[in-house]
């Protein structure tokens, strides 16, 4: 099967300032144990956008399985983007400690 390469949309950010750019060069030249975290939002599966630029550059694996319908209906509530919801519960689930149960 051909299929054309995915491509995404292209932000069109504008350019960092120079006291933006100060700034980040100060945070990289910084030691992890000096950066306080304590004002930055806490991660959550609600909130799946946190990974979605991780996840752009990350391979993907398709599969085919079967989900719970109750579980499909709540992943596509929002609309579009169900997959990415999913990957992000997953996601969230096995950095958190999730513990995988095994089922017969």
């Amino acid at each position: 099967m051909n299929r054309m390469p995915k491509t995404y949309k292209n932000l069109n950010l504008p350019p960092l300032s120079e006291e933006q750019k100060a700034e980040l060069e100060a945070l990289r030249q910084m030691k992890e144990e000096d950066i306080d975290y304590s004002d930055a939002p806490s991660c959550s599966f609600h909130d799946p956008h946190h990974y979605y630029a991780q996840s752009l550059r990350m391979k993907k694996d398709r599969i085919c399985t079967t989900i719970d319908h109750d579980n499909v209906e709540w992943l596509k509530k929002d609309g579009k983007g169900y997959q990415t919801r999913l990957n992000a519960v997953i996601r969230w689930a096995r950095l958190n400690g999730c513990p995988i149960e095994k089922f017969n």
